[in-house]
C-alpha cells in the first residue's frame, strides 16, 4: 500500500485519523451567557449540597459499564488543558484548542499510529501491545508502571482502564481473523462508532429525540446546529463538553463489583488498588458479566441520571491534599463554575433555540424545583434565579425522566454533536459505502451492543 507523500517527503502517518486537531466553539453563539450568582452555585454545588446525593438516589435500568463506556468516548474526542474554572470575564471557546480530533476515530487507542506512537505496538504484526510481567489481563506497562496507551487519562480508574485494554484486544482480535493494520483499524472504528449512535445513546437519550434525530440523520438533513470554527474544522461545543455530556458524573456508584470474588468494591479504593494510574493485580481483574447484560449473571445497574452527585464526587479523595477549599473539591461546585466562566446560556434559553430547530422541546418545561431537597430551604431570590435563569448542566440533570434516561434538551445537545461527527468525518460508517457490522462480531437476533465486543475478544 502507497501513502500520499507529505512536506519534506516524508509519508502520511498510517494509523492516524488525520481528523485536524480543532478547538472548542458554541452550539449557540446568539445566545446570551448565563451569569449565574456564586451564591446559588456554592448551595448547588458544595458537599452536601443539593446536588450531593446522601444516598437517596435510585438505580437505572442502564447497565453500569457504560458509566465508563461514555468516560471512555469523552477521552476519545475532547482534551481541554487550558481553561479556567474562574475567570473575571467569559471566556472564549473559540481560542481555547481541543487536544483530542472531534471525530469517533479511537485516537486514544491509536496515538498517532505505529509509525508515529511505536511504543503502542507489537513489531510489524500491526497489534497494539497489552499485558505485562504481572497481569497479561492488564495494560501494556513501562517500568514505572505507566499504561503504554494513547491516552494516559484511560488509566486513571480501574474499569475505564479494562475498557481501553477491550479495545486494544478488539483491533488485536480483528488483525488475528486476517485483517492488515489498516482494515483491522477501520473495522474497529466502524463498530465502535455503529456502537455509540444505535446502543450508547439510544441508552441515554430520550427516545422521541433520538428517534427524530435518527431518522434525519440518515435523510442527511441533520445536524441542525453544526458547530464549525473559522478554519471550517469542526469544533467542539463547549454546550456539550461543559455541560451535556457531563450527565455522566451522575451516573456513578459508590461501589462496584469487579468480579466473582470482589463484588462490593469502593470506586475510589486507594488501599484496594482502584483509584488507577498503577499496574491491576490479577484479582482484579473486571469480569465485565458484572457490570453488562452478557448473560443471566446479575450486573450493577448505573446510578440515575438526576441533578444528584455520589457523596465521593462532591468530595473527591484525589483532590484533598492539595485543595483547602472543600467546595473545590466538588464536581459539582466545579462543573456550575466551569459552566459560568464559560459563559453558556441557561437551560430555559437553549430549550428555546431548540425548539425552533424543530425539535419537539418545552422552553417552558417544568422541572418541578420544590420536590429537590433543599429547595424550599433557599432564600426567595435564590429561588427565583433557580427557577428562571437554570444553569445548563443543573437543567439537563433536572429535566432527566425518572432517573432512566436524558431529557430532551441533553439529548438534543448529544445527538446534534454526534451526529456532527458521524457525518463530517471521513472515518465515520456513515461516510462508507454499504457497511454493516460483521455477523462474526453480532448474531442476527439483535443490534450490535457494547456487549459483542466483549463478548467476541473472549472467544
Amino acid at each position: 500500500m502507497t501513502h500520499p507523500v507529505c512536506h519534506h517527503g516524508t509519508s502520511q502517518a498510517r494509523g492516524c485519523s488525520h481528523m485536524g486537531l480543532g478547538n472548542f466553539g458554541r452550539m449557540f453563539p446568539e445566545l446570551d451567557p448565563l451569569y449565574t450568582s456564586s451564591e446559588l452555585i456554592e448551595k448547588l454545588g458544595r458537599p452536601g449540597g443539593l446536588m450531593d446525593t446522601t444516598g437517596r438516589s435510585a438505580d437505572s435500568s442502564i447497565p453500569a459499564a457504560y458509566t465508563f463506556f461514555a468516560q471512555f468516548i469523552d477521552h476519545d474526542i475532547t482534551l481541554d488543558v487550558t481553561s479556567c474554572l474562574e475567570s473575571d470575564r467569559v471566556q472564549e471557546a473559540e481560542k481555547l484548542p481541543n487536544l483530542r480530533s472531534a471525530s469517533l476515530d479511537l485516537d486514544c487507542v491509536y496515538g498517532f499510529g505505529p509509525e508515529a506512537s511505536p511504543h503502542l505496538y507489537d513489531g510489524s504484526s500491526g497489534k497494539l501491545l497489552t499485558g505485562n510481567a504481572t497481569n497479561p489481563d492488564d495494560l501494556a506497562r513501562a517500568k514505572d508502571g505507566t499504561a503504554l496507551i494513547g491516552d494516559p487519562r484511560n488509566d486513571e480508574n480501574l474499569f475505564v482502564s479494562q475498557l481501553q485494554l477491550v479495545f486494544i484486544r478488539f483491533h488485536n482480535k480483528l488483525i488475528d481473523s486476517g485483517l492488515n493494520f489498516e482494515e483491522a483499524q477501520k473495522e474497529a472504528r466502524y463498530h465502535y462508532q455503529y456502537i455509540v449512535l444505535h446502543d450508547f445513546l439510544k441508552r441515554v437519550c430520550d427516545p422521541v429525540v433520538y428517534e427524530f434525530a435518527l431518522n434525519n440523520l440518515y435523510r442527511h438533513n441533520y445536524p441542525f446546529k453544526s458547530c464549525i470554527d473559522e478554519c471550517g474544522r469542526l469544533a467542539m461545543p463547549v454546550e456539550f463538553s461543559v455541560a451535556a455530556y457531563r450527565f455522566g458524573h451522575s451516573m456513578v456508584r459508590s461501589i462496584y463489583p469487579i468480579n466473582r470474588l470482589h463484588r462490593r468494591v469502593e470506586l475510589f479504593s486507594e488501599s484496594f488498588g482502584t483509584t488507577g494510574f498503577t499496574a491491576i493485580p490479577k484479582r482484579l481483574t473486571v469480569d465485565w458479566r458484572y457490570l453488562l447484560d452478557i448473560d443471566s449473571t446479575t450486573y450493577a445497574k448505573s446510578r440515575a441520571i438526576d441533578e444528584l452527585l455520589a457523596r465521593e464526587l462532591n468530595d473527591l479523595p484525589f483532590m484533598r491534599a492539595g485543595e483547602p477549599d472543600p467546595n473545590k473539591r466538588s464536581l459539582s461546585f466545579r462543573n456550575l463554575m466551569r459552566g459560568r466562566s464559560m459563559g453558556l446560556p441557561s437551560g430555559q434559553d437553549v430549550a428555546a433555540a431548540l425548539a425552533d430547530c424543530g425539535y419537539d422541546i418545552d422552553p417552558g418545561f417544568d422541572l418541578k424545583l420544590s420536590q429537590v431537597r433543599g429547595y424550599n430551604a433557599l432564600s426567595r431570590h435564590l429561588k427565583q434565579e433557580l427557577k428562571e435563569k437554570t444553569p445548563l448542566f443543573f437543567y439537563i440533570l433536572r429535566e432527566s425522566k425518572f432517573g432512566d434516561g436524558l431529557g430532551r434538551v441533553g439529548s438534543a445537545i448529544l445527538m446534534e454533536v454526534f451526529g456532527a461527527m458521524l457525518t463530517q468525518c471521513s472515518t465515520s460508517y456513515l461516510n462508507a459505502e454499504c457497511w454493516e457490522p460483521s455477523r462474526d462480531i453480532v448474531s442476527a437476533d439483535h443490534e450490535l451492543s457494547l456487549r459483542d465486543i466483549v463478548t467476541y475478544i473472549s472467544r
